[in-house]
């Protein structure tokens, strides 16, 4: 290239950015926006629960894709304008078609937080199509800076006072990261596509999205994997235990969407599974939230007006200071003064006069099933009344009653999932997550594996019903040496058990378990028989005694056995060593650190 190209390449102007401004403003004072949905499906029964509403511009114009429409808008200072466009258009479509389920309306962090926006808009387009905000998801998108914390946080929990549900998209991508999780907290969190696209092939991916799923579980909010478009990407979803689906292998968006999706089992090909976590004894402090509390010198009037304005309001922490006093309940205030001269009697008195009797306060250490014993356990509990929670005598939050109970439920359901159907005994999944808590908090631990020597044999010549047996002997032993409180029993499969002790004494425990064994597993033996002939694992015939039990123990070192991988790495040699011995035996390793 010349020198007099180059130089006239350098002051050629830049070509003008094309104004967009009236055709935008055209469009949407001509509602010539098309909304098009795409369904969200639970893959438990394969139900459709709700739809992403999705904008297009006119066909065949430069404003037909959403990015050159909301990149126009931006440019324009026209976004708040598009936008309440765009939800209008998507909840007359919504409920011309009688959708089900929930309608996902995709909202900028500016519409999000615009006060304006947020205290009339939306709610006189709900009244004139009839349709109620407990179905519509504020889904907050955007791949800019979202750091107003505060403003975002106060647009969340006004939403969810109007009834709204809030969810956070692109998790993982751009800049909804984790603080913006934390901080919002939303109802729904959906991943985004970059660690679904080709996760059946990437392991990395998969340990991320396993990540999220337990973050999710634990702090109660539902995931939704979206963007999948290949069926090994599905099934590898619903392995991990992903709850909620989202696609074009399900449905490309579109103007009409079915009411229901078929042929879902055929791409899942197996029940789907809600989730493989496992929850280390959950804290009431895991799920409390902050509630703004009220001084207990207001005036009794002031907080039956504050009830009244606020629907969702159902009760609020009265506060000292930093001394938690006790809950008023929305229920009991509102209907004393139902009463005739109740304004006249108890408008003026404090607040603190009408502070629930049976307020439940709880410390963020009590663990949820005692949490849930205290609001059961009593029928005269008013169970619309949250849960006090305190650290240390001060005031930290507040915990809902149904949360608590939902929260509960999921737990026991997750232990049965991962529970051995013979013994009902905990599985791999708990005993890796127990040992791991034990590790992080550096507490001191010893691991025993203990297995039965020859039990291969024996099954085959005494068949499977006295195999079981002697499993459930085994388990029942364990259970009764084991201190219930500090120990952990887990059944890893067959006639394998691993118990975790903190018991001081667990070596006592050890022997008193290999006497125990010896003389029960000789009374399963037929009257009058003390051997038996079958085959060995290399299908030899030779004879056999009673059974016996080898326990390998290690007491792993927390400052270098940083996961449960490497415990099972000494408890794996550990175990070999005891097997060695033969008879019933106890092996205790030296090794404390991994290799």
């Amino acid at each position: 290239m010349s020198a007099n190209q180059l130089s006239a390449l350098k002051i050629s102007p830049a070509p003008a950015r094309p104004d967009f401004s009236e055709a935008l403003q055209h469009l949407i004072d001509g509602k010539h926006l098309t909304p098009l949905f795409q369904p969200i499906v639970a893959l438990d029964g394969g139900r459709i629960i709700g739809y992403e509403a999705l904008i297009r511009g006119p066909e065949g114009s430069h404003l037909h894709s959403p990015a050159q429409l909301f990149d126009a808008a931006r440019n324009t200072h026209q976004l708040a304008a598009l936008e309440y466009a765009c939800r209008e258009a998507s909840c007359e479509a919504f409920v011309q078609q009688s959708l089900p389920g929930k309608l996902f309306l995709n909202m900028s962090p500016l519409s999000f937080t615009d006060r304006h926006y947020r205290e009339g808009v939306t709610r006189e387009i709900l009244a004139r199509v009839g349709l109620a905000p407990e179905r519509v998801v504020f889904e907050l998108t955007e791949r800019q800076p979202l750091d107003e914390f505060v403003s975002l946080r106060a647009a969340t929990d006004h939403f969810r006072h109007q009834g709204f549900a809030v969810a956070l998209d692109d998790l993982g991508a751009g800049y909804a990261g984790l603080r913006v999780w934390s901080e919002l907290n939303p109802d729904y969190v959906k991943i985004d596509r970059h660690f679904i696209s080709d996760i059946d092939k990437d392991p990395v991916k998969r340990e991320f999205v396993r990540a999220m799923l337990e973050i999710a579980h634990r702090l109660g909010n539902r995931v939704i994997a979206e963007g999948i478009e290949r069926e090994e990407e599905l099934r590898t979803l619903v392995a991990l235990g992903v709850e909620y689906v989202q696609g074009f292998l399900l449905l490309r968006p579109c103007a009409h969407p079915p009411r229901q999706l078929e042929g879902l089992d055929r791409l899942v090909g197996f029940r789907p599974r809600s989730h493989d976590t496992f929850t280390f004894r959950q804290k009431v402090g895991d799920i409390a939230q902050h509630a703004e509390p009220i001084e207990p010198t207001v005036t009794t009037l002031s907080v039956v007006e504050r009830f009244r304005a606020d629907l969702q309001l159902t009760c609020l922490p009265v506060v000292d200071g930093d001394r938690p006093l006790g809950m008023v309940s929305r229920s009991e205030l509102l209907n004393v003064f139902s009463h005739r001269y109740s304004y006249e009697l108890h408008a003026s008195k404090p607040i603190v006069r009408f502070i629930c009797k049976r307020t439940i306060r709880v410390d963020v250490e009590c663990e949820l099933n005692v949490a849930g014993q205290l609001v059961t356990e009593d029928p005269l509990q008013n169970l619309s009344v949250d849960l006090l929670v305190e650290r240390a005598g001060k005031y930290v939050g507040v915990v809902r009653v149904g949360r608590l109970l939902r929260c509960i439920t999921e737990e026991k359901m997750r232990l049965a999932r991962h529970s051995n159907p013979l013994t009902e005994l905990p599985g791999n999944v708990p005993l890796y997550e127990w040992i791991d808590q034990l590790l992080l908090d550096a507490r001191p631990f010893t691991v025993a594996y203990c297995d039965i020597n020859q039990f291969k044999p024996f099954n085959d010549a005494f068949g499977y019903g006295l195999g079981d047996d002697v499993i459930l002997m085994l388990a029942k032993i364990l259970m009764q040496q084991a201190d219930k409180n500090h120990d952990f029993i887990g059944h890893v499969g067959g006639d394998d058990f691993v118990v975790v002790f903190r018991s001081e004494d667990w070596r006592d425990r050890c022997h008193r378990i290999l006497a125990q064994f010896r003389d029960d597993a000789s009374a399963l033996m037929p009257a009058g028989q003390s051997d038996y002939w079958s085959l060995d694992r290399v299908g030899r015939r030779q004879r056999f005694g009673p059974l016996t039990l080898s326990i390998g123990c290690v007491n792993p070192n927390p400052e270098s056995c940083k996961t449960h991988h490497q415990v099972a790495q000494l408890l794996a040699e550990a175990k070999h060593s005891a097997k060695a011995l033969g008879g019933n035996s106890l092996f205790e390793s030296r090794r404390r650190n991994p290799t």
